[in-house]
């Protein structure tokens, strides 16, 4: 049998269609399309002057994976934004091709212009692009569900209506959300105003997924240059507040059975973050909590999940992260995506492993999670 993978780590490139309806609902507060002659299609908040992904090119820059930016026709391409984008993008029967030919069997799907949405203000502005999102990715992956997981959004700062958000996309089928990375401005996710939105999920089996550049601050949109160079290379220190907190703040003690992922925040850093994690309960015992009644790395290896794309250290480290909790993700179609050379690359992160290591992060963890088709 070739060899197969399942990405726990793909996105969708958002149609016009999920902005229809918002300015007339909420005027300039609301995200819409605008086009620059020349240089492509942008996703704008007129209210706030926010043209998202400016830096790096718009809507176009976000679906060239297996194209090089040294090449003029990558260029070219963006600037055509909507227009330019490859069928698979739009359509989820030319998508399952593009996975054929890179020997992935599945996809977990996030967002990607909606990733930069997050920070917006206006929770009701948010929420009903939110509702708009999750509309179309239902439809989308459910043209093939036995190889396609959309991941429904949520609206955290609101946290009412995320949960009426929640129990909606639950109603509908999914088996899985995405909420910022960093809680909303001033809030903590460990805050007792978030316990029903993680009550439900724990119920109705829904994974908790926070992906990089999710963040829920408002005025955290519009990273460009040496802003956004440190933001990717720090974004571990972001997620280890996060996760730290949904630890050593309770969530995970008192919703046993909830299911959280870091997505594409890689693995190197895990076996020594968790490490120190234990090693502060170690050292600071009189300031624990009476309710952490176990290890942090051992709360990490029962509810918690991390992905990666081509990250070897973590692969090296992973006794101590547990491999249990690691998933390959392909990032197809961004430009840091593996995409066409997935397989090669699994080659080369698992070289010299254990052939059951690879079935497992890259087959067996994803597909249990998300209830996604095994292939044989």
């Amino acid at each position: 049998m070739a060899k197969l993978a399942i990405s726990a780590d793909s996105h969708i490139l958002e149609p016009r269609d999920v902005f229809a309806g918002l300015t007339e609902r909420f005027g300039d507060r609301a995200p819409r399309v605008v086009r620059d002659e020349g240089k492509g299609d942008f996703i704008e908040i007129p209210a706030t002057g926010t043209r998202l992904n400016a830096a790096i090119g718009g809507v176009g820059r976000l679906g060239i994976a297996g194209m090089s930016l040294d090449d003029p026709e990558t260029h070219r391409i963006i600037a055509l934004g909507y227009d330019g984008l490859r069928p698979a993008l739009k359509d989820p029967v030319e998508r399952m091709k593009e996975m054929d030919s890179d020997g992935v069997w599945g996809e977990v799907i996030f967002p990607s212009l909606f990733m930069r949405l997050f920070g917006t203000k206006h929770a009701d502005v948010l929420n009903a692009a939110f509702r708009n999102y999750n509309d179309f990715l239902w439809d989308f992956c459910n043209t093939v569900p036995d190889r396609l997981r959309g991941l429904a959004l949520l609206v955290m700062h609101d946290p009412e209506a995320a949960h009426t958000e929640l129990q909606r996309v639950i109603a509908k089928g999914y088996v899985g959300v995405c909420i910022p990375c960093a809680a909303p401005n001033g809030t903590r996710y460990s805050d007792p105003v978030y316990d029903p939105i993680w009550a439900t999920a724990q119920e109705a089996g829904v994974t908790v997924n926070m992906h990089i550049f999710t963040d829920g601050h408002a005025g955290a949109t519009g990273l460009g240059g040496a802003d956004l160079i440190q933001a990717y290379a720090s974004a571990a220190t972001a997620i280890q507040y996060t996760l730290s907190d949904l630890i050593a703040g309770g969530v995970a003690h008192r919703f046993p059975d909830l299911k959280f992922v870091a997505a594409e925040f890689n693995t190197g850093w895990l076996a020594n973050w968790l490490e120190r994690m234990d090693h502060s309960v170690y050292r600071s015992r009189r300031s624990v909590p009476e309710y952490l009644d176990l290890k942090p790395s051992e709360y990490w290896r029962r509810q918690f999940y991390a992905t990666f794309e081509d990250d070897r250290p973590g692969m090296l480290t992973r006794d101590a992260i547990g491999v249990e909790t690691l998933m390959w993700g392909s990032d197809f179609p961004h430009h840091d995506s593996v995409w066409p050379n997935s397989q090669d690359t699994l080659d080369m992160v698992f070289e010299g492993m254990p052939d059951d290591v690879r079935r497992t992060t890259t087959i067996d963890n994803v597909a249990r999670l998300y209830g996604l088709s095994v292939p044989e």
